[in-house]
């Protein structure tokens, strides 16, 4: 899939893909959140939902600083928020769920297919972003690709570490598991 993978020479393209991949990911983590048992994973699919989003927010601006109806000061090229990690959703969920840890480590059938595709896109937007990159000529265009092949890395790293939990979360706890 990724060998696959064409960068188009105008930004514009670029960002219109990209926006492409971002409503796919958005579409693919509100239904997985729909579906999965496991309540970790259900969080972490919300939160990247909303990721999503904001990327698309951001890219949204790029386009329209690269077209002059913005002004590059105004466009949020860094992330502001919290990044995304499996330790930061994890952290947060055991303060606000008062749910057994037995709880936590429950999956349904499909949760490890939910979680796998969801890394797979992660996996994919990484790669896009990060060719994509190498390609751009502008340098406030570059440096926005970066962050966002950066941010993308941190996605799939977190969902690798999901991934590992929900597969032996007794494993993960005594490996990662920091309280």
């Amino acid at each position: 899939m990724i060998d696959d993978v064409t960068i188009p020479e105008k930004v514009g393209d670029v960002l219109k893909i990209a926006l492409e991949m971002e409503d796919e990911g958005y579409r693919t983590y509100t239904a997985g959140a729909q579906t999965i048992k496991n309540s970790l994973g259900k969080r972490m699919l919300e939160r990247l939902a909303q990721d999503e989003i904001t990327h698309m927010k951001r890219i949204k601006e790029v386009y329209e600083a690269l077209e002059g109806k913005r002004d590059w000061a105004s466009v949020e090229v860094q992330a502001k928020k919290e990044s995304v990690t499996f330790q930061n959703i994890f952290t947060r969920l055991k303060t606000e769920l008062a749910q057994s840890v037995q709880e936590l480590g429950s999956h349904g059938v499909d949760d490890e297919e939910v979680i796998e595709t969801a890394i797979n896109l992660e996996n994919h937007a990484r790669f896009y972003y990060t060719e994509a990159a190498k390609k751009a000529t502008d340098k406030k265009v570059k440096k926005f690709l970066e962050t966002l092949a950066q941010e993308e890395e941190g996605h799939y790293q977190a969902l690798r570490n999901m991934n590992s939990f929900m597969a032996d979360p007794a494993n993960w706890f005594a490996t990662q598991g920091k309280f």
